[in-house]
């Protein structure tokens, strides 16, 4: 079974040399025993160190040094600890197209079972010489995950962009905390999914509601989870990208064989990429076929430069047609995997638009939530709903109720919640009435101004309750109208009313803006009257 798979590109100061030396000493302290790195540059049929078995092939010149372009593999073989009947297999393949060039390192870890009936389940975890190539080698700057990145409200729009552009080829996986605590170290999970997945944190004290806002609710995480956002696939309506949600309720353990969310996290990342991934891999089968090929050449050329029978000479042409030919099969397996890759990726388009039309004809936005957000959601709309009708719901309830049923024409700002609370905690008690404005107002007004009809419309939805101007007011007045959606700041102006006293519990004053643009009412306040 292939575990894990991950492919970097290295800039080592001592050259390929280094990558090896590294390897030779991990494979030492795993082993026991000491690896001559200079052995096994130049390869090494068959090693055993106690239940270690090391092997490693490489296309080293005449004299034992690295020939250009290098191709360098290495195996390790071993017994699990605890599981019998499984062995692990650690591999690494290293090419160098040129002495002092980008050297590409690939590492696969696989395991091999002796029959069907080991089942015990295998925690997906990467090979700790990662970690060391890594720290030592000097990875280039397009490595995925080489540094943990914030998600506040100022790099909130880059973020979102980041997500929806065609050409992001990693995840991303996204960290929340709670309680100003984060149920994961995200350095410790960065560490997993290096040069695999980007990793992104939501610091402690930011704002989730206005993120929330910017980036929308699916590609948020809440309460300490870990969202995970795939590379987006291009689909008839753009972009799509595929999200999968890990909650910490379902991680209750953290120790050595206990299943984590970096584990799981990790799994779902190398589900996807291995298979790509290990296509690129250096094998020792494609290093020997390289050195079969340069002994062929070399034994053609020499008898061809030297005078010999004319059955030598047959000989050597021979070689020269085996070399083409074994050439020739390499190019058309090279061939072979990049329709393989270009067939899987017009799958995983065919896929994205099949989700998408499956997303429009079912008429509510079924990606937006995951299965545990659903129930949290539709408890919230069942149990806002019966306080309507029973005529003791909030005001804040009301307003997230309208959110949530109308979330593809609404944006309600953290502003307009903390209002209505404010409102409630006053005893504000007509929130029925409120509930009747906030519907027509994502109903009917919605509809007028999408229609492009404007304003003046709007009186025969609302009546008296609507104004869409007010005048005389103070630079103070239109400060406090004044609300950030997106980071443009809106004087909202127009805006619904119930009430004339000068009470939180018996006014609401509802003060919102249309943008054109993205289709949406903007509700900033949702509350008490505010002073000219």
């Amino acid at each position: 079974m292939l575990v894990y798979a991950n492919r970097f590109e290295f800039e080592p100061e001592e050259g390929v040399e280094q990558l090896i030396k590294i390897i030779a000493s991990w494979t030492g302290r795993k082993a026991r025993g000491y690896v001559d790195p200079a052995k096994l540059m130049r390869g090494i049929n068959s090693l055993t160190i106690k239940d270690f078995s090391i092997s490693s092939w490489s296309t080293v010149g005449a004299d034992k040094q690295a020939a250009f372009p290098f191709l360098f593999s290495f195996r390790l073989v071993h017994q699990d600890e605890i599981i019998k009947g499984r062995q692990w297999i650690t591999e690494v393949g290293v090419h160098q197209s040129e002495d002092g060039g980008v050297v590409d390192c690939s590492i696969l870890l696989k395991t091999d079972e002796v029959s069907a009936k080991v089942i015990a389940p295998i925690k997906v975890t990467r090979p700790k010489l990662v970690a060391e190539l890594v720290e030592k080698c000097r990875p280039t700057n397009g490595t995925p995950g080489l540094f943990l990145k914030n998600l506040t409200e100022e790099s909130a729009d880059a973020f979102l962009q980041e997500i929806e552009k065609p050409s992001r080829k990693s995840p991303i996986v996204l960290i929340s905390s709670k309680d100003g605590e984060f149920f994961t170290d995200p350095e410790v999970l960065r560490r997993q999914v290096l040069g695999l997945a980007q990793v992104v944190i939501i610091p402690p004290n930011a704002d989730t509601f206005r993120l929330e806002e910017i980036v929308g609710r699916r590609f948020i995480a809440f309460a300490g989870a870990t969202r995970l956002i795939f590379p987006g696939r291009p689909n008839v309506n753009g972009v799509y990208c595929e999200t999968a949600i890990f909650m910490p309720d379902n991680f209750p353990g953290k120790g050595r064989e206990d299943v984590t969310i970096e584990s799981e996290v990790l799994a779902a990342i190398t589900h996807r990429s291995n298979i790509p991934l290990s296509r690129r891999h250096v094998s020792l089968e494609a290093v020997r076929f390289e050195v079969l090929r340069s002994k062929l050449s070399h034994a053609a050329a020499q008898a061809k430069s030297t005078e010999s029978s004319d059955e030598i000479k047959y000989f050597a042409d021979l070689l020269d047609e085996a070399d083409r030919e074994l050439l020739a099969k390499g190019n058309e397996l090279e061939t072979l995997n990049q329709q393989l890759e270009e067939m899987e990726a017009e799958a995983r388009k065919s896929q994205a638009t099949i989700e998408a039309l499956k997303h429009k004809i079912s008429g509510h936005q079924s990606h937006e939530y995951e299965e545990d957000d659903l129930g949290e959601v539709f408890y919230g709309i069942r149990n806002t709903l019966t306080a309507l009708k029973s005529g003791c719901a909030k005001v804040e309830d009301a307003l997230r109720l309208v959110s949530i049923l109308y979330a593809d024409r609404l944006v309600v700002l953290e502003t307009a919640f903390s209002s209505a609370a404010e409102s409630d905690k006053a005893g504000f008690n007509h929130t029925t009435k409120a509930y009747d404005l906030l519907t027509r107002l994502v109903s009917s007004y919605w509809q007028v101004m999408a229609d492009g009809l404007g304003d003046q419309q709007a009186k025969n939805v609302f009546g008296s309750s609507f104004t869409a101007n007010e005048a005389g007011m103070s630079n103070e007045g239109k400060k406090r109208r004044t609300f950030s959606y997106r980071g443009h700041e809106i004087l909202m102006e127009r805006h619904l009313k119930h009430g004339v006293k000068d009470s939180l519990a018996e006014t609401l004053r509802v003060h919102f803006d249309w943008v054109a643009k993205d289709r949406k009412i903007v509700i900033g306040h949702c509350g008490k009257h505010l002073d000219f």
